[in-house]
């Protein structure tokens, strides 16, 4: 099971790690299923994916979800018929399996779940930027099933790229020379 993290004001880190986090006092999320409605603590599956990741009047704490009620959903369809179908409990999560995951914790927090999280000396994350990792992921399928080739692939990125600005490109009888504008690397492409 991978650790949550989550956003707490500062000025009440110490008395998250020292006495947990109630449900009733740090709830911030709502979820609203079909039948049910949802309520928890937002939490993140790496600690880049929150936008307080650089913000100074928070700090992130690392959560262990031993014990814990946690569900992890498609921010893409939090407020859709589907988030049902975008939802399971933490145990049944893949990751890279939700473009834009985030996770709900159901129940209060022990303070033996948290621990203040060091973005230099804190242990390895899995993944650093969960959307990130999901457009890799898909990617990495999409050229496994070989229904896109490497070449059709490498096309694309070229055509790409040139639409971007981000090669000059020179045409010498039917071969297009891309030319990186950083690197210098040069790239070719046979042209009609």
């Amino acid at each position: 099971m991978q650790d949550l993290y989550i956003y707490v004001d500062k000025t009440k880190v110490e008395d998250c790690l020292k006495y947990g986090m109630k449900l009733s006092e740090y709830g911030n999320k709502i979820l609203h299923y079909p039948e049910v409605e949802k309520r928890g603590i937002n939490a993140y599956l790496s600690p880049k994916d929150c936008d307080k990741y650089t913000d100074d009047l928070y700090e992130c704490l690392r959560v262990i979800p031993n014990n814990l009620n946690v569900i992890v959903y498609n921010k893409l369809f939090e407020k859709s018929n589907l988030l049902d179908e975008y939802s399971c409990n933490i145990e049944d999560y893949t990751i890279g399996d939700y473009e834009l995951p985030e996770a709900i914790i159901c129940s209060s927090i022990l303070g033996s779940n948290l621990v203040a999280y060091n973005k230099i000396l804190d242990k390895p994350l899995v993944v650093q930027n969960s959307r990130e990792f999901y457009y890799e992921k898909c990617i990495n399928e999409i050229i496994d099933t070989e229904k896109i080739s490497k070449y059709e692939l490498y096309q694309t990125l070229l055509i790409l790229g040139d639409q971007k600005k981000l090669y000059d490109v020179e045409k010498v009888d039917n071969i297009k020379f891309y030319k990186d504008k950083i690197s210098g690397k040069t790239y070719t492409k046979k042209s009609n």
